[in-house]
């Protein structure tokens, strides 16, 4: 099959979307699916990049799944996350990881990070603004060109705020952002950042019944993944489990009963 023609007043230039619309790939307008929600996401800075969790749970009247993927790569050095109606943020995912490589093949440039959070924007809108299954994404990655984390969130109609610290989203996000707001601090190390990252899930999956916390029955576990000067990279299963496991002895011992300190 050849590639597609237009003429010069319709050609979509580098705009995946546009391209995907024009040629019927991509759906527009209302839905029928199922609207199973997908829930909960953190990003947080630390001192030489980012590190993201996410539980795996979608809920919809039920647990409609155990095992989703909510972290996706958008490329080598940004992560994409997110929240809201799953089916549709899978698509929302999927798109944006071929918009990226588009616009870079169509330009023969590479976008910055900054240029990815904005690019975004305009798919969120596409979405959200022409269908009641809503999305919001969260994306954080390695900035080359300042050499440091940044995270980026979202409202409902793609305008896009940077964090200098940290972002949730999901259903779990108060019981997370109270914790991340009681243990962040500026220039953590990467050990601190995993800490705190699987403690503030930790606690959304405690209090949320929208999100899944560590499922030490299955061995199904949030994702957590660390994004800095060597890339996107997930971390093992053994690892995470350890983490979490490291947490709820901590709650056994004292009965489930808050305490003074973050735990």
């Amino acid at each position: 099959m050849g590639l597609p023609l237009f003429s010069a007043h319709d050609d979509p230039g580098p705009s995946f979307i546009d391209y995907a619309e024009r040629n019927g790939i991509v759906r527009t307008g209302a839905s029928s699916e199922v609207h199973v929600h997908a829930t909960t996401v953190i990003a947080l800075r630390y001192a030489t990049g980012v590190v993201m969790v996410g539980d795996r749970q979608a809920t919809g009247n039920y647990i409609a799944s155990r095992d989703v993927r909510k972290i996706e790569p958008a490329d080598r050095f940004t992560g994409l996350a997110i929240s809201g109606s799953a089916a549709r943020g899978i698509e929302l995912l999927r798109l944006t990881q071929l918009s990226f490589e588009h616009y870079e093949k169509m330009t023969d440039r590479s976008l910055s990070l900054e240029g990815k959070a904005n690019y975004l924007s305009p798919i969120i809108q596409r979405n959200n603004l022409s269908t009641p299954l809503l999305v919001l994404p969260l994306l954080a990655g390695w900035d080359r060109n300042a050499e440091q984390g940044r995270v980026f969130e979202y409202d409902g109609a793609g305008g896009c705020y940077e964090r200098s610290d940290f972002a949730t989203i999901g259903s779990g996000s108060p019981f997370a952002e109270g914790t991340l707001r009681l243990g962040f601090r500026a220039e953590m190390s990467l050990e601190e950042a995993l800490e705190l990252g699987a403690l503030a899930l930790y606690e959304a999956g405690d209090n949320d019944p929208s999100t899944g916390g560590p499922d030490f029955v299955r061995r199904i576990f949030p994702m957590m993944v660390v994004i800095d000067a060597e890339g996107f990279r997930e971390l093992e299963l053994d690892d995470v489990e350890q983490r979490f496991l490291a947490i709820s002895e901590r709650r056994t011992q004292s009965g489930g009963v808050a305490g003074g300190a973050l735990r």
